[in-house]
């Protein structure tokens, strides 16, 4: 059996395979054959080379100094958003054809050993385009000639039009994107039996796999940032995302766009479940029953009472990642659930009290829509669920907010439901 990692081209968004392949390094798992395009074909030399710590190092002091000359380089400092950036990409394709990426091929240079990766046990392959045919090829260490290998590197890495074309002897050369994102087929014709695709999503073409394999794919759960932004803050966090994805993917972490260590969020269901079912149907009872019939759809009321394990612990599960993404938790760190419902419980509690007044005269007068932030909505409902004098008409209230507020309101429920035992109440 050969295993294969196969490394899409992406861009700035490359650094995530260095993760990618610190994740591997921890699992011990070995490879035979690594195939590549663009980013994924430089990633993928420095694999075969076998620096890893070279290879993140260089990641990690990413910016436009790396790729370009200063005058290029400075344009680009003084850009002062994402839409400036483009501007300069923009005027170069239009003046010279692309920037040219050569202080990228200097580093290269720099970084690369041609005679390492030729004499490395383990094969390797990219693949570039031929213009302006716009002929495929793909290639392994055995077809590039001898010397060449930097040129074909940055030939599969030019990024057209942003970059300009890389001339190789007579012929130029462009982003082997233009025919295979992900040289998964160059891989099972080098003999792979089984591959492991990192797939860094990004709108290029991909080559459906020929043949019936194992393809274990490791594809990015949260943003890595514009592809043509080079930034050593994005790249750190972006090499953490692979890392954690990668876990994820081979079942030692789980998780969606956060991270936890294996059991935690079954752990977290269990543990806290009976109060998030008894919070549900005390008010469900505690309301008429015709207001619940019309909003029973939006906010899961029935599942949740129904106590059904696998329809409660999806909506329970759910709330944990949608209220990190509200309270703005760090989304690159591997948490422990204890402290990571310590810290939504420490970014409500920082939250001001609120004007009730006001609140509920919105409610009656249904103006609520665009009246408060998420946070402050989600702390409200909070409020009112722990609320010891909460009667019928607050209650209804409630549920009427949940008609708006379907998210927040169970998001509410779920904090009402991990204070009882994170604080032995």
């Amino acid at each position: 059996m050969k295993r294969a990692i196969v490394l899409s081209g992406g861009g700035s968004k490359g650094a995530y395979q260095m993760g990618v392949w610190k994740a591997l390094k921890k699992m011990n798992l070995n490879y035979d054959i690594v195939t590549g395009t663009s980013v994924g074909a430089l990633n993928g030399a420095l694999m075969v080379q076998g620096n890893y710590f070279k290879g993140v190092s260089l990641w990690r002091q990413l910016s436009f100094k790396l790729l370009f000359d200063k005058e290029n380089s400075d344009s680009f400092k003084d850009a002062l958003n994402i839409k400036d950036i483009y501007k300069i990409y923009a005027k170069n394709i239009v003046l010279s054809g692309g920037l040219k990426p050569e202080q990228l091929e200097n580093t290269m240079h720099k970084v690369i050993n041609e005679e390492k990766i030729r004499n490395s046990k383990i094969d390797y392959g990219m693949v570039t385009v031929k213009v302006p045919k716009y002929e495929p090829l793909c290639l392994t260490k055995k077809d590039i000639p001898k010397g060449e290998l930097i040129d074909y590197l940055m030939a599969s890495a030019t990024c057209f039009p942003a970059f300009q074309v890389k001339k190789i002897g007579d012929d130029n050369f462009i982003d082997g994107g233009y025919y295979d994102n992900m040289p998964i087929n160059l891989a099972i014709d080098m003999g792979a039996s089984e591959v492991i695709a990192v797939d860094l999503n990004v709108v290029e073409i991909k080559q459906p796999p020929k043949k019936d394999i194992k393809i274990t794919y490791i594809v990015p759960n949260n943003k890595l940032g514009s592809f043509l932004i080079f930034d050593s803050k994005i790249a750190k966090q972006n090499i953490r995302y692979g890392y954690n994805d990668t876990l994820k993917a081979f079942g030692k972490l789980e998780g969606k766009k956060y991270s936890f260590k294996k059991g935690q969020l079954e752990n977290n269901y269990y543990k806290n479940k009976e109060r998030f079912i008894k919070l549900a149907k005390d008010l469900s009872e505690f309301n008429d029953k015709n207001l619940l019939d019309k909003i029973i759809d939006n906010q899961n009321l029935k599942k949740i009472c129904s106590g059904n394990d696998l329809q409660v612990s999806k909506i329970f599960n759910k709330q944990v990642e949608y209220l990190g993404k509200v309270f703005d938790l760090n989304d690159s760190l591997i948490y422990s659930v204890n402290k990571f419902n310590n810290k939504l419980l420490d970014r409500l509690y920082q939250i001001a009290s609120l004007d009730l007044k006001l609140i509920e005269k919105k409610i009656k007068e249904n103006e609520i829509k665009d009246l408060l932030h998420t946070k402050i909505i989600i702390k409200y409902i909070y409020d009112k669920i722990n609320d010891n004098d909460l009667d019928k008409k607050n209650v209804r209230n409630l549920l009427t907010i949940a008609k708006f507020f379907p998210k927040d309101f169970l998001a509410a429920l779920y904090l009402s439901s991990i204070k009882y035992s994170l604080f032995n109440i």
